[in-house]
């Protein structure tokens, strides 16, 4: 039997964002159709590069459940309920207050290998803050449109385009690259912007990663903090980082998937406009290390 897919992580994780339901998805057969998926993951303290804005402790987690309804046997749908947390403690922020931040996260994804040689992932779906439940206000919607092309067992290449909007703001991105599989143990993909990771399989549990990752939801991702400092009432901002890290994986057939990392965080910046969108100001952050862990049930 041809298998489709189960469903999507909420955050990427991969290397950009499955955080938000868009990128990651599982492959599992019509017989396992749940999918049940979590991870944290902390950043050490990172200062400023200002002097007299002190320092900043990062984190951020999600949890997630999916259920996949096969049309038949190339052409299947994914319904995807969440929970997303977001912490950025920062004592010295000159226009909010507001440390942590919980989303409630829909999706509803559409997968098909209809075309010969080809998988095709339409997903749409939105955030939504849930201390204000305010859909005008604090409510991101995204959507994406994935192909993968299957070359041979060695080689594939990818199109497509995410985007998202909400919050006054909005943002594409396009999606191409290839994967790789030089032989049955490595494991190369470099996709813009979804995945650039090196995989190395000892056997059919045990695997090594290397990715790059990123910080803070997709690029330019809008949030909305509730508090006032200096007039900023419900401003918006937006954060971004990145870093590398090497993780250690364990598989056991469909039914489990446990992720631990460690990594090296960059530094990036924290983007905040007042509450129209506008006046909006850079505060840049260094860098600093990270660890991570995620486990994924399917049944």
């Amino acid at each position: 039997m041809r298998k489709t897919v189960l469903g999507l992580s909420l955050l990427l994780s991969s290397a950009y964002a499955t955080d938000y339901g868009m990128l990651e998805y599982y492959f599992v057969d019509p017989d396992h159709t749940l999918h049940l998926a979590g991870r944290y993951r902390g950043i050490g303290k990172a200062d400023f590069q200002h002097h007299g804005n002190g320092h900043v402790n990062y984190a951020d987690a999600y949890g997630a459940l999916f259920y996949t309804q096969f049309l038949n046997q190339e052409n299947s749908l994914s319904w995807g309920l969440g929970y997303n947390y977001l912490k950025f403690d920062w004592e010295k922020n000159p226009r909010f207050n507001q440390t942590e931040f919980n989303y409630a996260v829909a999706s509803l994804g559409y997968v098909s290998t209809s075309l010969e040689n080809w998988r095709w992932i339409v997903n749409t779906g939105l955030t939504v803050d849930t201390y204000h439940l305010n859909f005008g206000q604090s409510a991101v919607y995204h959507g994406m449109l994935w192909g993968r092309y299957h070359f041979s067992n060695a080689f594939a290449f990818h199109v497509g385009a995410l985007g998202w909007y909400g919050i006054l703001n909005g943002y594409m991105l396009p999606i191409f690259g290839f994967e790789w599989h030089p032989d049955h143990h490595w494991t190369i993909n470099s996709i813009f912007p979804v995945d650039f990771s090196v995989n190395y399989a000892f056997d059919d549990f045990w695997s090594l990663q290397v990715a790059y990752s990123t910080f803070g939801g997709p690029y330019r991702y809008p949030h909305r903090a509730y508090g006032t400092k200096n007039g900023y009432n419900d401003p918006i901002f937006m954060v971004y980082s990145n870093g590398v890290d090497l993780n250690l994986l364990y598989k056991y057939e469909h039914f489990l998937r446990i992720d631990l990392g460690v990594g090296w965080n960059f530094g990036g910046w924290i983007f905040i406009k007042n509450h129209e969108n506008r006046h909006g100001k850079y505060f840049d952050f260094n860098s600093a290390p990270y660890a991570q862990g995620t486990v994924a049930f399917t049944f």
